[in-house]
């Protein structure tokens, strides 16, 4: 009788485990939606303006900038925070930015958290950060997309944005997770990560509706409302109440440490913005659509009608580089000719992300047909911000890697830009990288000449890994 039960037991885990690979893995490269109405329905001519748009934007590169940006603007706030990211890790970082934001519901600010359902990190240590937020007044918590055990089509449906928007004012769109090695310069490691952000202010009001802000927050609402959303209700015992106190409690000492150990990353943000912000023409939220399964790739696409549109050069950061035959079709290749283009991307040295470099390794031939320059990142740690310059005029940058994850699976959202003087300090800040940075192929150009150019060591364990994952890389590209 038990034996028996044994192999009931196992015919049912196996029946499910073939469930899972066909309904959650299977099915995503087998079916793919097409983005041509999406096409037909937009003009890439709306990411140019005329004369002096309503926004101002801001390029924020470094860890110290990067944090008291968004410590100043959320102690700042008057009315209303929203923000989303995919993933918190236990640590100071999520500490402070936690801390802040409840540090700002205590006085009146209406807060609300978005995370991904399935990544978002509250998990073990981190669980009473859930009970915290729930038992503030000002806050609402949501989750997009939670696990659902029974619907494994919905597990590659994650929330990937990374968002803050203050007063409906002020906006950040950002690569940057909430982990330590994204923004605390005293904790670097060889697992530090070098990422991007950019910041929208709203200055001309009349243009309101026109405005990056406006756009972002529209996008936030969208995401809070979808049925995909779930509001996370916790029945709050006595001892889970005690747990949300001393979590408060903890989170709010992390905070005042923080200020008192690196009062010089505190600063006024608003007035750091006001002279580190340049003048735009247009700022434009382009996203993918809500929705499950493949998605049809509206950024993608946006921006392989960019990279057509453009000129004379296109310049290109991604930590993740694994274009698939799925998103070339949007490509017109022969448009590209006589252009030049230069792709910046990690190093197998330097990348943490295992499979998607053993993609990279593998596509690479196919781009090598395609640029004129590629560029591989040496360290130390490894680059996350993901940035397209093309020509002197237009810039995107936000949540979106050159990879069919970004382009059919995630959600993603990306600013584009136009603004000559933007533009300028983006290219400036890609050629910085560069300079840590080794060409797999140089073209005919000497524009780079002089940067480093020695290769990094590669431990044996994870080139035999790499290797190893380059066989299957070929068959999952749809999922890197």
């Amino acid at each position: 009788m038990i034996r028996r039960s044994i192999c009931w037991f196992f015919r049912i885990v196996l029946l499910y485990f073939l469930y899972v690979i066909v309904a959650g893995i299977v099915y995503f490269g087998l079916t793919y939606r097409s983005a041509d109405s999406y096409l037909a329905n937009t003009n890439v001519d709306r990411f140019w303006g005329e004369g002096l748009g309503s926004d101002r934007v801001a390029l924020i590169e470094e860890w110290d900038e990067t944090i008291g940006v968004r410590l100043g603007l959320i102690s700042n706030a008057q009315d209303s925070i929203d923000t989303a990211y995919h993933s918190l890790h236990s640590g100071l970082a999520a500490d402070v930015f936690l801390g802040s934001l409840l540090e700002a519901a205590d006085g009146g600010v209406h807060v609300r958290i978005l995370m991904d359902g399935i990544f978002h990190g509250l998990y073990g240590s981190m669980w009473d950060v859930r009970y915290a937020l729930q038992k503030h007044p000002n806050v609402e918590f949501r989750f997009y997309e939670p696990f659902d055990l029974l619907r494994p089509w919905t597990w590659q449906n994650l929330l990937h944005d990374k968002l803050l928007i203050v007063d409906g004012k002020v906006g950040i769109i950002s690569g940057r997770n909430m982990a330590n090695r994204f923004y605390m310069p005293d904790y670097m490691t060889k697992d530090v990560v070098f990422d991007r952000d950019v910041a929208v202010i709203q200055c001309d009001h009349s243009l309101g509706e026109q405005s990056g802000v406006t756009q972002m927050k529209e996008y936030f609402d969208l995401l809070w409302d979808h049925p995909y959303t779930v509001n996370p209700v916790y029945k709050m015992s006595k001892k889970r109440n005690q747990r949300a106190e001393a979590r408060r409690d903890y989170l709010a000492h992390q905070l005042n440490w923080f200020r008192d150990e690196y009062s010089e990353y505190l600063f006024d943000a608003e007035k750091w913005l006001r002279v580190k912000s340049v003048p735009t023409s247009k700022v434009t939220l382009i996203h993918n659509p809500i929705q499950r399964g493949n998605k049809a790739p509206w950024v993608w696409v946006e921006l392989t009608r960019l990279a057509e549109q453009a000129e004379a050069s296109l310049l290109v950061q991604s930590p993740y580089l694994v274009p698939t035959q799925a998103m070339l079709k949007y490509l017109d290749k022969d448009s590209l000719a006589g252009k030049e283009l230069v792709l910046l991307t990690n190093s197998v040295a330097a990348s943490p992300n295992l499979s998607a470099i053993a993609g990279y390794e593998r596509k690479r031939g196919l781009m090598e047909n395609l640029a004129a320059q590629i560029w591989e990142y040496n360290g130390p740690g490894s680059l996350h911000g993901k940035a397209l310059v093309f020509d002197h005029h237009i810039s995107a940058v936000g949540s979106f890697n050159i990879d069919a994850r970004s382009s059919f699976l995630s959600t993603e959202t990306m600013l584009v830009i136009h603004s000559e003087e933007f533009n300028t300090l983006l290219r400036q800040a890609i050629k910085n990288k560069m300079e840590q940075s080794r060409p797999v192929i140089q073209g005919e150009s000497d524009t780079w000449e002089g940067v480093n150019k020695a290769v990094s060591t590669i431990p044996w364990s994870k080139r035999a890994v790499v290797s190893l994952l380059r066989i299957f890389s070929g068959i999952f590209d749809f999922l890197l």
